[in-house]
């Protein structure tokens, strides 16, 4: 005997739409997503080519406002750190102490500046001197750009030590701020004198 079989092509069509609607709303999402990647890739190159911001905080924590302006105060910290890698070192760290030494020199100036120390590393090699400086006064005069220091200078060398009393003056310059040299200060000259 023969079996018939009935097809139902009611629920064919049906099943039909329902796919091309899925993969409608699919293709609809995927361009969605696509075009969302594409204005976060631009917004990611459009971050890392402006580069940092830099937010202050007090004491407290709190976000605070930063000063354009240079005071006295930001070129006497700017003095005090160029004078501790400057003047402040071991016959072991003097090279690194005189690098770091350069991030506040004019940058026109740094090949006279490294001239000059390749004398003092020299000496303070061959005859193992350490030294230390402490400021005792900073005066700055706005309108000269300059730094007048007053330090105590202690030396060591051959198992001796002398006590110094060190004047130096500093002229700077104010110019572009960075993360080594944030107070924008550059020496432009020093003279060293008058010391006892």
């Amino acid at each position: 005997m023969m079996q018939t079989r009935i097809l139902k092509t009611q629920t064919y069509p049906k099943m039909i739409q329902e796919f091309a609607e899925s993969n409608f709303n699919l293709k609809v999402l995927s361009a969605g997503l696509l075009g969302l990647t594409c204005l976060m890739m631009i917004l990611v190159l459009y971050l890392v080519k402006r580069g940092p911001q830099v937010i202050a905080l007090d004491t407290a924590g709190a976000v605070t406002t930063v000063e354009t302006k240079i005071t006295d105060l930001q070129i006497m910290a700017a003095a005090r750190e160029y004078m501790n890698y400057r003047y402040s070192w071991t016959d072991k760290s003097i090279a690194s102490q005189l690098k770091k030494a350069e991030f506040f020199v004019l940058p026109s100036l740094l090949p006279a500046y490294e001239r000059a120390m390749v004398d003092v590393q020299k000496f303070v090699r061959e005859k193992k001197v350490s030294q230390r400086v402490y400021p005792k006064s900073v005066m700055v005069d706005l309108k000269q750009k300059k730094i007048q220091i007053v330090a105590d200078r202690i030396t060591e060398f051959d198992n001796l030590k002398a006590a110094t009393e060190m004047h130096l003056t500093l002229f700077f310059e104010v110019t572009d701020r960075t993360v080594i040299n944030p107070w924008g200060i550059y020496i432009a000259k020093e003279v060293e004198g008058g010391g006892s």
